[in-house]
């Protein structure tokens, strides 16, 4: 009798510990988006649809197809902070420009001050300039110095 309040005991134990872990929305903070539009978010390009996003770890997301089977990308993101947790903002988008998509700016949780932020990566070819690797007796180089650039 004693052998079976031990094993009870123990596995009352470690079927507490695994109660945080069940509740997937709140601990992951899975969010669904749909776009009608390609959608950049740092590295990874979306496309139009339903995504899912969920919190791997902090300031890390992973970004699923619709029904969470297949993995679109994995991101990094910044603590954002917003004043009012009740605003029913999720995500913050940028309004495309010209045959850039639309950039994913931030993403909060329902009901949560923090979020992340999503900065907007700059590509080497959108700075102007270009670095090659040093050999012997060569210097480094900016197309910048070639060429005019306008920004807006």
């Amino acid at each position: 009798m004693n052998r079976f309040r031990m094993i009870a005991a123990a596995l009352g134990l470690l079927s507490a510990s695994f109660v945080p872990s069940m509740r997937a929305n709140e601990s992951n903070k899975e969010t669904r988006l749909t776009v009608n539009q390609p959608l950049q978010v740092q590295d990874t390009l979306l496309t139009p649809g339903e995504h899912v996003f969920k919190l791997i770890a902090p300031g890390v997301v992973s970004i699923y197809n619709a029904d969470g089977t297949r993995p679109e990308g994995i991101i990094l993101g910044w603590s954002a902070y917003r004043a009012d947790a009740g605003d029913t903002k999720l995500f913050t988008i940028s309004q495309p420009k010209g045959e850039q998509p639309a950039k994913l700016q931030t993403w909060f949780y329902p009901g949560d001050n923090f979020g992340l932020e999503f900065p907007a990566k700059t590509l080497a070819n959108e700075t102007g300039r270009v670095v090659k690797s040093k050999q012997k007796g060569q210097t480094t180089t900016d197309a910048a110095d070639d060429a005019s650039s306008t920004h807006d």
